[in-house]
C-alpha cells in the first residue's frame, strides 16, 4: 500500500480507491513519522485541498474520521487524536469555502460534532509532547489549535458561540501545568487573530477578555501559566499590527498585561 500511495503521490491528478482511503484513515497516528506525515497525511490533506477526493469519497472520510478520535491514553494514541483532529481542520476547512468541490458538504450533525469535538479536545489533551525522538512531531496541542481556527473562522459556527472559544482558550493556560516550547503558543494565538482578521471577533471583546484573565503568581506553576499567556499575546500583537489593524485599546491592554 505504501508503494502504491507513494506513486500517486507524484502524479498531478491521482485517483483514489476506497480501500487506499481506509488505510490511509487506519493508520492516521502511524508511529513512523516518515510514512505518518511525508505519506498519509500529505497525500490526505493534498486530496482535500486540491479536490481529488470525489465528494462521496469525501463523505466517507467524514464518516470514518469521526471514529477515530480516541480521548484517552498516550504515546501513538496521541498520535491518532493528535492528526485526526488536524483531519477535521482540513475537512472543516473544506466544507467553509465556497470554491470547493466539498463546500456545504459535512451535514449539520457532521459540522456540529467536528465543532464539538474541537472545543472538548484541547480540554482533556494531557500529552504535552511536541517532537519525539521516537514518533518525530506529536503536537497535540498545536494541532488541536489549528483545529479551533477552522471551528471560530467557519461561517457555520454561530457567532453566539465565539465566547465559549476563549473560554476554551482560558481554561487551557490555567490548566497547562508546563511552558510551551515548540510554538503552541503561537498556533493557540492564532485562533483569535485569525478571528479578529476573518471579523469573527472584536478586538474590543478581546480586550474585555484579557482584562478577566487572573493569575495569582504565587507559585511557579503560576508563573509558566501567565508566560505561556504572554507569548501568545506578543504573537496576536506582531500578527495584526502587521497586518496594520491592530486597535488603540488592544494595543494597550496588552501592554499592561504584565507581572
Amino acid at each position: 500500500m505504501e508503494k502504491i500511495l507513494k506513486e500517486k503521490l507524484a502524479e498531478d491528478m491521482p485517483i483514489y480507491q476506497q480501500e487506499e482511503i481506509l488505510w490511509m484513515l487506519d493508520h492516521v497516528g502511524h508511529p513512523n513519522y516518515k510514512i505518518r506525515d511525508d505519506l498519509i497525511f500529505v497525500s490526505l490533506a493534498r486530496a482535500i485541498q486540491e479536490q481529488l477526493f470525489t465528494k462521496d469519497q469525501f463523505e466517507f472520510v467524514v464518516v470514518e474520521a469521526l471514529k477515530r478520535h480516541k480521548k484517552e491514553e498516550v504515546g501513538q494514541a496521541t498520535l491518532i487524536r493528535s492528526f485526526t483532529a488536524l483531519l477535521f481542520a482540513n475537512l472543516l476547512n473544506a466544507d467553509a469555502k465556497k470554491n470547493s468541490l466539498y463546500f456545504k458538504r459535512l451535514s449539520s450533525h457532521q459540522r456540529m460534532a467536528l465543532f464539538e469535538q474541537g472545543l472538548s479536545y484541547l480540554l482533556y489533551e494531557n500529552d504535552s509532547t511536541g517532537y519525539s525522538e521516537e514518533y518525530g512531531w506529536v503536537h497535540a496541542f498545536a494541532h488541536g489549535a489549528d483545529l479551533l481556527v477552522e471551528i471560530i473562522c467557519h461561517p457555520d459556527f454561530p457567532i453566539t458561540r465565539v465566547n465559549e472559544v476563549l473560554q476554551v482558550l482560558e481554561k487551557i493556560f490555567k490548566r497547562v501545568d508546563w511552558r510551551f516550547i515548540s510554538d503552541e503558543d503561537w498556533r493557540l494565538a492564532r485562533v483569535i487573530y485569525q478571528a479578529v482578521l476573518n471579523e469573527r471577533l472584536s478586538q474590543t471583546r478581546v480586550a474585555v477578555w484579557l482584562t478577566s484573565l487572573s493569575f495569582p503568581l504565587e507559585n511557579s506553576i503560576d508563573f509558566i501559566q501567565f508566560s505561556n499567556v504572554r507569548s501568545c499575546l506578543l504573537e496576536i500583537y506582531l500578527q495584526l499590527n502587521k497586518e496594520k489593524v491592530l486597535a488603540d485599546e488592544l494595543r494597550e491592554t496588552i501592554h499592561l498585561f504584565s507581572y
